[in-house]
């Protein structure tokens, strides 16, 4: 495996068998063990584009609480209307309650409310793992500059 400098691109050599990411670090020379991290140039560039990222999250997250508190209040109606019509259908009201959870419109409705949740706690889950490789690209960032005056 060999590394263009300048560019940054990584070759593959055939006659070489060393993965992506080597496990045999000890026995590594200087120039392939500097081929491993990124120029200070990739590391600004990362976290521009980390900062700019993280920047949309209240935004994104906004959007997707907005969306978890829709499909709960669509599911509240949805299975008000089919108590009611199971009611209507001459169920007591302990049976209507259990058949309207069974209803194909409520379930649905509630896998709408998992799938909005869902969503929501991988927008969180993003937004903290982005705040993490700010902190890293940060620290990188600081000890390039130090290294590289």
């Amino acid at each position: 495996m060999s590394v263009d400098v300048a560019t940054g691109e990584v070759r593959e050599d055939e006659q070489t068998d060393i993965a992506l990411v080597p496990l045999h670090i000890a026995e590594l020379d200087e120039n392939e063990l500097l081929a491993m991290f990124p120029t200070p140039v990739q590391c600004a560039g990362a976290l521009l584009i980390a900062r700019e990222r993280i920047a949309n999250a209240p935004a994104a997250l906004e959007k997707l609480g907005t969306a978890v508190r829709d499909a709960k209040r669509s599911l509240l109606v949805t299975r008000a209307k089919a108590r009611i019509r199971f009611r209507g259908e001459g169920w007591g009201i302990s049976d209507a309650k259990e058949l309207a959870d069974a209803d194909a419109d409520v379930i649905a409705a509630v896998e709408k409310v998992d799938e909005t949740e869902l969503a929501l706690e991988y927008g969180r889950d993003l937004r903290r793992t982005l705040t993490t490789e700010i902190d890293i690209l940060r620290s990188l960032n600081a000890n390039m500059r130090t290294e590289h005056r």
